[in-house]
């Protein structure tokens, strides 16, 4: 029977070696699983920094552009006021120019018809709302 017994303690050695085997290569699985998983939640966290920056950088940009936006408008608004003025001042200077040719050239003792110069207004949108009437008499 001695030889049933080292085989059987053979056998258990045989067994306790796979056995150890085994459990190590299922701890190496599980350390190179475990591995795996925190080098893609590195990524998925860097992944997540870089889309928070680039949606803040997003967020600027739009209130950078809405910024520009308001400029322009008011830039705009600015030259339209400026065009009216100019129309109203040339209009004016054509006014006096004729108010000074009828001087000079009506007698004094007539009373001279009113002319009637319309000017076209414009808001600072550009829209033209209503005319500006002078009477000269």
């Amino acid at each position: 029977m001695a030889i049933g017994s080292a085989t059987s303690g053979s056998q258990s050695i045989s067994q306790s070696i796979v056995q150890q085997l085994r459990l190590q290569e299922a701890k190496r699985a599980a350390d190179e699983a475990q591995y795996r998983a925190q080098t893609l939640q590195a990524q998925a966290n860097d992944a997540q920094a870089t889309a928070d920056r680039d949606q803040e950088r997003a967020r600027s940009l739009r209130v950078d552009a809405s910024q520009a936006q308001t400029q322009a408008g008011q830039a705009t608004q600015g030259l339209m006021s400026i065009q009216s003025l100019s129309q109203m001042s040339s209009a004016l200077g054509n006014s006096y120019t004729q108010i000074a040719q009828a001087q000079h050239s009506t007698p004094t003792h007539t009373n001279p018809q009113p002319q009637k110069i319309q000017q076209s207004v414009v808001n600072t949108q550009g829209q033209t709302i209503g005319k500006v009437v002078n009477v000269t008499a």
